[in-house]
């Protein structure tokens, strides 16, 4: 009994320590798991597009670098900010001159007659509406009222001898016009660089498409090497403007026959008018010419000579003024026509002796101041013609009688016979 009793407790003993060894060995085996490549395969496993998965080890967070700095003083801060800001406003004009369409107009020098010349200093660049003082000696109400948009200047140099460059650019071809008019230098030329050109033996004006070129000796004795560049130069400023406008259509109507050569002056403004057309004339009143409705009014000079085959007006013969206006309608000539007739003939009542004659018929105003002192007005269609510094009322009448005047038919048309009609 005791033995049998024995038995069952070894066997019971047996099965316990059974069991303790089989649960080391399972401990074990869990111990010796490779977790690094579990957590590999857990990451890389491909999971179905359907199955929800859920990250079951947290994200590693990047932790930011912190770089040191070491700050400047302030006044060292203040003088870097200064110099960064001075360097990109230089660089922003050197760029805008790069780009500026102004300076591609002028030559880069490669050509070989250029030899030895260079360039002085950088290209000043004056723009409408800054506040650069001008680099022209040209009064700024009058470029103002021209409509200047830029204006260049360089300068250029060889061994002593110095010429300047100077390109206005206008918003429009009559303002160019105007401006070559009435700040030109020396007389007509026959250098085939712009529409319009005039020079001497220190310079060379054109005038071209938008553009009026000035290029001038800045010593003040001419010379052969400075007057060679000047011809060089402005014959490679002219090719490089392209395009090219005939000149306003009342210049094209302005008499040629008897005209003096460079005594043209065309004006679309009061200051323009008053500087350069009626300067020193007390009779007519630029306001009463009404320009602000025309295509502008041109002025010049006239030498009446006797028609004679082969004879040249002289110096000494007499000089006519002679002022045509084109008027964007025929009623504002008339306007202006009246303007003018009214104000001499309040002159008349104040001075018994001017005298005044009115041609209705061919729209003619007469008026003497004294024997021979004539002003002559004449108004057809939407042209005016002022004709002034007469001595007779002849030359008067033969000077405005040179203008192509408008054809205008009195009689209704349905009234003109055939025969008239051909005539």
């Amino acid at each position: 009994m005791v033995y049998k009793s024995l038995k069952i407790i070894f066997f019971y003993l047996l099965l316990v320590v059974s069991f303790f060894y089989l649960s080391a060995n399972c401990q074990t085996d869990n111990l010796n798991v490779n977790h690094g490549k579990s957590y590999d395969e857990l990451l890389n496993k491909k999971l179905a597009p359907s199955t929800p998965t859920q990250s079951l080890t947290p994200t590693p967070t990047a932790v930011p670098t912190v770089t040191p700095t070491i700050e400047s003083p302030p006044d060292k801060q203040i003088n870097n900010n200064e110099k960064t800001q001075t360097e990109s406003t230089e660089q922003k004009k050197v760029e805008s001159l790069e780009k500026d369409e102004l300076v591609l107009l002028l030559s880069s020098l490669d050509n070989e007659l250029y030899k030895g010349w260079s360039k002085q200093g950088d290209e000043k660049l004056w723009q409408a509406g800054s506040n650069l003082p001008l680099t022209v000696p040209v009064p700024q109400n009058l470029l103002t009222e021209l409509e200047v948009k830029k204006i260049l200047t360089q300068s250029f140099t060889k061994e002593g001898h110095n010429v300047e460059v100077v390109i206005y650019e206008f918003k429009d071809f009559t303002q160019a016009y105007s401006a070559y008019t009435v700040l030109h230098n020396g007389t007509a030329s026959k250098l085939k660089v712009g529409r319009n050109t005039s020079e001497s033996e220190n310079l060379i004006n054109f005038w071209k498409d938008n553009y009026f070129v000035d290029i001038h000796n800045k010593n003040e004795q001419p010379d052969n090497v400075s007057k060679e560049f000047i011809v060089l130069f402005s014959q490679d400023i002219g090719k490089n403007i392209l395009i090219e406008q005939l000149p306003p259509v009342v210049a094209i109507q302005l008499p040629s026959l008897y005209r003096v050569q460079d005594s043209e002056k065309y004006c679309t403004g009061l200051t323009c008018c008053e500087e350069s057309i009626l300067k020193g004339n007390p009779d007519i009143n630029c306001n009463f010419l009404n320009l602000q409705n025309s295509g502008g009014s041109i002025s010049a000079q006239y030498q009446i000579s006797e028609i004679k085959e082969d004879k040249k007006p002289s110096s000494d013969e007499e000089k006519i003024s002679l002022i045509l206006t084109r008027y964007t309608s025929t009623e504002d000539a008339e306007l202006v026509f009246n303007t003018l007739k009214d104000n001499f003939e309040k002159k008349q009542k104040e001075n018994k002796e001017i005298d005044i004659t009115f041609d209705p018929d061919d729209s003619t105003l007469k008026v003497q101041y004294a024997k021979n002192n004539y002003t002559m007005l004449k108004q057809r269609g939407n042209l005016l013609g002022i004709a002034y510094k007469l001595t007779n009322k002849k030359s008067g009448e033969q000077v405005l009688g040179l203008i192509p005047w408008p054809i205008q038919i009195n009689k209704p048309i349905h009234n003109i016979k055939p025969d008239e009609a051909k005539e």
